[in-house]
């Protein structure tokens, strides 16, 4: 099996120091990688998200996959920790400051010409990101997904509990995340 690529947390940490402050995207950009380390959303389901998905008068605690936008139109809910719900208000009030209306309809991640972010935006914000911080991972949205996946497994949540919040339709997807580590091994050794 090849082995999947995802950030330790020191990598995680590093990437999230590496935002250069002074780019005028620079809520959006981090937005978009602290949503993604704390959802596991895919990059189009992520791009595909409307306003009304994390907003109904406040910020939502959960978040609802829709059918149209989930990978085999598979709905699903996410609960939305406070990292990705700062994530979000964040977003919503860079949005505004922007001109970018908050209705419901209008979507979540926006570029600089004023429309819905395209993957392949995701994926070259990633690139230039994975660049400033110096990192040897070669940083994808996946990358993001994986790191989603693992940090739940390393932190104890089950299989089952991991493949719902991920989406996937076979357990045999989400076993990819029993993956042994070089740290769980020196982890295991040290117990003895």
């Amino acid at each position: 099996m090849k082995p999947i690529k995802y950030l330790t947390e020191q990598e995680t940490e590093k990437v999230l120091s590496s935002f250069w402050t002074d780019d005028p995207f620079y809520t959006r950009n981090k937005a978009i990688i602290v949503f993604a380390l704390n959802t596991g959303l895919r990059v189009s389901e992520l791009t595909g998200l409307n306003v009304r998905d994390v907003l109904n008068g406040h910020i939502k605690k959960e978040l609802k996959v829709r059918k149209e936008i989930a990978k085999g139109k598979r709905e699903r809910i996410i609960p939305l920790n406070e990292k990705a719900r700062k994530a979000i208000r964040d977003l919503l009030d860079f949005n505004e400051k922007k001109g970018y209306r908050r209705e419901k309809e209008n979507p979540l991640f926006v570029s600089k010409m004023k429309r819905r972010i395209t993957s392949r935006q995701v994926e070259n914000i990633i690139k230039q990101l994975r660049e400033d911080s110096e990192i040897d991972v070669d940083m994808t949205p996946h990358t993001l997904r994986h790191s989603f996946a693992t940090r739940l497994m390393k932190k104890g949540a089950g299989l089952r509990v991991i493949q719902t919040l991920l989406g996937h339709k076979n357990l045999s997807t989400t076993e990819i995340y029993t993956h042994v580590d070089r740290e769980d091994l020196e982890k295991a050794v040290n117990l003895i």
